[in-house]
């Protein structure tokens, strides 16, 4: 049950990498777990059938991927899926997926300053962006089998597809605040954002303190809450809390462990307090929160 930095694909391009995900059977339960990505990623989900339903989970938000719903998400945006399926092979259903590298998009909008309007929408996507129905059908058009497409091409798809959302005056934010995660590959700072997530992810179901974390990197307390609030947006306590929180929702999506025992397998040691905290992040209980997945 450990969260994870997915990896992605890097054999086509160092760049971006499409893929495809197609459903033609009856699925009871299909879940992706609490991740993130240091890659931006948009999706779109394709069910002209109605026979997926499926909740998304984005840092705060919780919604419904639906036919045509297309979602852009900032490095280090935590999100899962949950979903179940009726599909056959005459009512499909698919979801298509682009995973882009940031610090290769920041170099390609200053070489080319007619791409600029770019910038805006990577900054908009560290609270996560859904985009209107139309956009979610013209980015099918553009994103399924492009991963079958030659690297050129590909690259042309990959721009179309950029300003496309730049273009969608209906984008809405989802999230309460931004999440954020990024930091240049050859920065020296970069082992040490690995170690802290690293270290998070292996001990966040126990007793953890900025303490603990400057032991384990060898740093001040101050340079470790700079660190935080410098190429996290928040506190230490604050990430580790909304990752515990990530945790217990999906414990939550997944099992039917009683919610104080969710609590303890997370960290919290007071229940009072992880309904506090769950209900103030999400707005509403954990029971609340469990129904939707029932």
């Amino acid at each position: 049950m450990k969260p994870t930095i997915e990896p992605i694909d890097k054999s086509t391009s160092l760049s971006w990498h499409f893929v495809d995900y197609h459903c033609d059977h009856t699925v009871r339960e299909s879940h992706c777990g609490w991740h993130y990505h240091n890659e931006i990623e948009l999706v779109v989900y394709q069910d002209p059938h109605g026979v997926v339903s499926a909740k998304t989970v984005l840092g705060d938000y919780i919604g419904d991927a639906e036919h045509n719903c297309a979602y852009l998400m900032g490095p280090g945006l935590p999100h899962m899926v949950s979903s179940t399926a009726s599909a056959t092979e005459d009512h499909p259903a698919s979801s298509h997926v682009l995973w882009l590298d940031q610090c290769w998009l920041e170099s390609l909008i200053a070489t080319v300053p007619e791409l600029s309007p770019i910038s805006a929408l990577l900054v908009r996507a560290h609270k996560g962006l859904k985009f209107s129905p139309d956009t979610g059908e013209k980015l099918h058009a553009l994103m399924s089998d492009a991963c079958d497409l030659k690297p050129s091409v590909q690259f042309s798809h990959v721009i179309d597809i950029l300003l496309l959302l730049c273009e969608d005056k209906a984008a809405k934010p989802l999230t309460s605040r931004p999440y954020c995660f990024y930091v240049a590959k050859d920065s020296p700072i970069n082992h040490k954002l690995e170690k802290a997530q690293q270290f998070i992810a292996d001990h966040y179901h126990k007793p953890l303190g900025v303490d603990d974390m400057c032991r384990h990197l060898h740093m001040s307390e101050s340079s470790v809450y700079r660190m935080f609030e410098k190429h996290f947006s928040e506190s230490f306590s604050d990430h580790l809390k909304r990752y515990r929180l990530g945790k217990a929702c999906e414990l939550l999506m997944r099992t039917k462990t009683p919610i104080a025992v969710v609590a303890e397998k997370v960290g919290f040691s007071n229940l009072s307090n992880f309904n506090r905290q769950f209900k103030a992040m999400k707005n509403m209980t954990p029971m609340a929160f469990r129904k939707q997945f029932l």
